[in-house]
Order: structure tokens, then C-alpha cells, then sequence
């Protein structure tokens, strides 16, 4: 194990393993030892240093002629195969992969998962914006592409609009058929990854001995079970319970979602309590928070100064911040917050009316179907209409869907 080649920002094998309270807990929890196995440990390692071996190997052929090259993918992505000049082995292995589902697909847990992610409304925009991306930023690990590509001095409002634009794309109807604007997206988005850690690992400023490889597996699944396994934690906190059948289509969806991604299906979970473990393991493969913990957690607390409302902006401008601040306070609290640089609220008001509200309306549902109806119709449109709010960077998101 000495011999080990492994990134500093991960642990000691014998760190991981340590028992406590917690993991105590979270083991009965789960019905799971939380602590890797010596098996689990080296996987972990390996995930840390490894990127998306079909979508690099893309990459290494388009930079043999990058121009003509990124065109020839393009086209492959967005017409077809057989719009292609000739016949290109690299780009056919790649697409004939991602265009057959695999065999654990089943459209109707797909199809199921979009009615219950409509249900949520804006609840779902609150929990990723202010428990996922807040949290995330707390793990310098998955800063480190966003500060030497220049992304982190980008707009948040930016950053939000290309992440919401996907998520909006993936969770249409059809939204994974082969020419949707889900499936482009993600494969765009996967391509755009592998360009990046590309980029990345050629640099003298990217530290491999400390970071591993740039957008890594592991870093990649963990961000998968953000907008998962972290989303169904967050409605139980605002008030809304799902039974089994959503929760299981629920993480269905994501794991296709992840496998399109390009992460490998030995990091995607079909189980809550897999997802948890996975998140126990991220306070030992990532350092303390730091500068771009802080930058981050500030540029997205003041994101709201971005929007652009059609009526009184400055006044829900400011009732936005304040709102938002408030959802991260009542996920992260108040410790977690100065870690981000966010100055803590006196209470979370605005939580606590989401909570009041969710269980009136999510319980009033079970029993009255007319009601379940307009959550999903009512909840659909709130979802879309957020990308309203930036108008200017909706605009360049064109890129995505050629």
C-alpha cells in the first residue's frame, strides 16, 4: 500500500476506516459499512485519476486536426453518421456506443421520473442552487478546473444559465431520443469536459500529484448525485416525501443521465444508501475548504443581482439574494456558511414557508388528483420560466444545440 500511487488530496486507507458515531450511523442508515474496503479504496483511487476513456479517445483524433476534426464531431452529433463526408472509425465506435441504451434501461422509470421532477416546481431549483453547488463548492477538488480554465471569474448568472439549460433540455419529454436537445446537450457537454481536462493535463498549472486527473470519474459521479441522491434529501427537508416508486425512478433517470455523461456505471447508483456512502467518502478525497470556496459560495449568493425580472427588478433582486441566502443557511447552516464567506441570516424565513407550503400542497395531493395534476403542469412551467431570468446568457447557450 506504501507503493501506492495516489493524489494527496485523498486520504490514508487507515483514515477511512476509522469507526465513530457517525459512521455508526450512517451504517445502520444505509445497512452498509460506510468505510471503503481495501477493494473499494483502490477504486476510488483509480476514479480519482481516471477521465472518460471513450470521449478522450475522441478527443486525442480531433486534436490531430482540431478545426476539421471538432466540424466532422459536430455534424456526427447533430445530423447523423451518415452526414459525415466518409466514414470516420473513431466517431462511429463512440456513437454506436452512446446511441444503444444499456440493458438496465427502462423507458417507463424514465418517463415516471419526469412527471415526479415536474411535481416539484421550484423546489428542485432551490435545492441544487443552494444545497448542491453551494456544497459542492465546499470541496476545493471540483474548483480546480473552474480556476485555471478562467470559468471562475465567469458570471455565476452564466454558470447557472449553461447548468439550468441542461438540466431543462434532459428533463423535456423525449428528451433522450437520439436528436433531442437532451441527448446533444449531454454529449456536447461530455465533449466539452474531455477538451478541458485535454487542456488541463497538458498545463504546468494543473497539479496531477495533488488534484489526479481533471474532471475525474469520481468527481463526475459525485456531481451526478447532486442532482439525485442530494435533491431527494433536500424535498424531505422542504416537506415533501416520496414513496419508493418515485425515489427508485428518480435515480433511474439519473443514472442514464450519468452513463451518458460518461461515468462509469460501477459510480452510478440505483439505491439511496449507495449514494450515501459515496458522499461520506468525499470529506477524504477532498482538502478543507479555501479561496475558491469562498469566491464561488460569494459569486452565486450574488447571482440574483444578474436576473433580469420584467417588473420591479431591483426590489426582487434583493428579495431573491435574501431568499437564497436564507435556503443555504437552513441546508448547510450557519458554520458551513462561513466557510463560503456568506454571512449568516437571523433565521430562514423563507424555508420555512417552502416547508409549510410543501406539506399542505404535497399532502393535499395524495388525496385529490386535480391537485397533483396542477403541481405537475404548474411545476413544469415554473422550471422553464427561470431561464427567462437570463435572457442575455440564454442567448449564447445556442452553441449547445446546432
Amino acid at each position: 500500500m506504501q507503493s501506492m500511487i495516489k493524489p494527496k488530496r485523498l486520504a490514508t486507507f487507515a483514515e477511512m476506516i476509522q469507526s465513530n458515531m457517525k459512521t455508526r450511523i450512517l451504517s445502520y442508515m444505509t445497512n452498509q459499512t460506510v468505510q471503503p474496503s481495501y477493494q473499494e479504496y483502490l477504486a476510488l483511487n483509480t476514479a480519482l485519476q481516471s477521465g472518460d476513456e471513450p470521449m478522450d479517445k475522441v478527443m486525442r483524433w480531433v486534436m490531430l486536426n482540431p478545426r476539421q476534426h471538432r466540424k466532422y464531431f459536430e455534424t456526427a452529433l447533430y445530423q447523423g453518421l451518415d452526414q459525415l463526408p466518409h466514414e470516420i472509425p473513431e466517431l462511429t465506435t463512440f456513437f454506436d456506443l452512446v446511441q444503444q441504451t444499456p440493458s438496465w434501461y427502462e423507458q417507463s422509470k424514465i418517463d415516471a421520473a419526469l412527471k415526479f421532477t415536474y411535481r416539484l416546481g421550484a423546489n428542485n431549483g432551490f435545492i441544487l442552487r443552494d444545497l448542491s453547488l453551494m456544497t459542492g463548492y465546499m470541496y476545493p477538488g471540483f474548483n480546480q478546473p473552474l480556476v485555471l480554465t478562467g470559468a471562475l471569474n465567469k458570471q455565476a448568472g452564466t454558470r447557472l444559465a449553461e447548468t439550468t439549460k441542461w438540466w431543462v433540455d434532459i428533463t423535456e419529454q423525449d428528451g433522450f431520443e437520439r436528436f433531442s436537445k437532451g441527448f446533444t446537450s449531454t454529449i456536447y457537454v461530455r465533449f466539452i469536459h474531455s477538451l478541458v481536462r485535454h487542456q488541463l493535463q497538458k498545463s504546468e498549472k494543473w497539479d496531477a500529484e495533488t488534484w489526479g486527473v481533471p474532471i475525474n470519474q469520481y468527481d463526475q459521479a459525485m456531481t451526478n448525485i447532486a442532482f439525485s441522491g442530494v435533491v431527494l434529501i433536500g424535498i424531505r427537508a422542504l416537506g415533501i416525501f416520496p414513496n419508493q416508486q418515485e425515489v427508485d425512478s428518480f435515480l433511474h433517470f439519473w443514472k442514464y443521465a450519468g452513463w451518458l455523461m460518461g461515468i462509469d456505471e460501477k459510480w452510478l447508483v440505483d439505491k439511496e444508501s449507495d449514494g450515501w456512502k459515496l458522499i461520506y467518502w468525499m470529506q477524504f478525497a477532498h482538502p478543507q475548504s479555501d479561496a475558491s470556496s469562498i469566491s464561488l459560495g460569494s459569486s452565486l449568493s450574488k447571482e440574483p443581482f444578474e436576473r433580469q425580472y420584467r417588473y420591479l427588478g431591483t426590489f426582487q433582486q434583493k428579495l431573491a439574494y435574501r431568499q437564497h441566502l436564507e435556503m443555504t443557511q437552513f441546508f448547510i447552516g450557519r458554520k458551513k456558511m462561513k466557510k463560503l464567506g456568506l454571512a449568516p441570516r437571523f433565521a430562514s424565513w423563507f424555508a420555512y414557508y417552502l416547508l409549510l407550503r410543501n406539506l399542505t400542497l404535497y399532502t393535499g395531493a395524495r388525496f385529490i388528483p386535480q391537485l397533483n395534476v396542477l403541481l405537475e403542469r404548474n411545476g413544469r412551467h415554473m422550471q422553464k420560466s427561470g431561464l427567462s431570468l437570463y435572457q442575455n446568457q440564454s442567448k449564447q447557450l445556442a452553441s449547445m444545440h446546432q
